[in-house]
């Protein structure tokens, strides 16, 4: 409400000038009128209080028209908040996934240093990030025509290009390369079983290789640490990650409340 009347008060400032304008005026008419007609001061007064009827009606309809122009924008306000809401909920979900990607990465690419054993980074319920991003279309377009802008459409179709290489890769790790890597390791505990005190304990844990282990699966290691550094994971990361963070803050600096 404090926004509605902000806006009235320059209307009702020179709509009270021209009343007190339009007085003095009348003021001077009643009182020539008053010296020069006898039937003056009761035609003075018919006259003003037309005038002022009339200046009255007009007055109330300016302020009506910018009272609904108020509500129109104080709508699309609403509306502008909506749908940006919409989205930076909608990327929460996005942001936990490929966070969850990155670390499952990072974890994966020190396959050199140590035994790396979680068959929960192949078997782990994952979002679909594409469609979750589908999902935000909507939003976006009713957003960009609403405030005919573009550059959300821009940062989300950036976001969309970055997942689908991110996601491509770290799907080809995760079912190729260290699916190889298990499935290696998991071949050599089966051979090996005294070795462990809990065979069930094999796919839930990271430690030093011992005895063979490092020669054994030095084919897997080895194809994990160029897949690494052939596709540049950790910058596609990294990269993803930065332009699921400029779409965010693109919706939060717009989300500011209104003045």
């Amino acid at each position: 409400m404090e926004c509605k009347f902000k806006n009235i008060k320059p209307i009702a400032f020179s709509f009270g000038v021209s009343i007190v304008i339009a007085f003095i005026f009348l003021m001077a008419t009643f009182y020539i009128l008053a010296y020069s007609e006898p039937n003056a001061i009761s035609d003075a007064l018919s006259t003003t209080g037309s005038y002022f009827g009339a200046v009255a009606t007009l007055g109330a309809a300016v302020i009506a028209a910018y009272l609904f122009n108020d509500w129109r924008v104080e709508k699309n306000y609403d509306l502008e908040n909506q749908y940006l809401s919409n989205i930076v909920i909608g990327l929460r979900d996005i942001h936990a996934e490929l966070l969850e990607m990155q670390y499952c990465s990072k974890k994966i690419k020190e396959t050199n240093d140590k035994l790396i054993s979680y068959s929960y980074y192949i078997n782990r319920p994952r979002l679909d990030i594409q469609s979750a991003i589908n999902k935000l279309k909507a939003d976006v377009e009713i957003y960009s025509m609403l405030m005919d802008d573009d550059k959300l459409f821009i940062l989300l179709d950036d976001l969309l290009k970055d997942c689908k290489i991110f996601d491509n890769n770290y799907n080809q790790l995760i079912h190729k390369y260290y699916s190889d890597y298990l499935g290696e390791l998991y071949k050599y505990f089966n051979e090996k079983e005294k070795n462990i005190p809990d065979i069930k304990d094999k796919s839930s844990f990271e430690r030093p290789y011992v005895e063979n282990e490092k020669r054994i699966l030095a084919v897997q290691i080895k194809d994990i640490q160029v897949f690494f550094y052939l596709k540049a994971i950790d910058k596609i990361a990294k990269k993803t990650i930065e332009s699921h963070e400029d779409l965010k803050i693109f919706c939060i600096k717009k989300l500011r409340p209104q003045e």
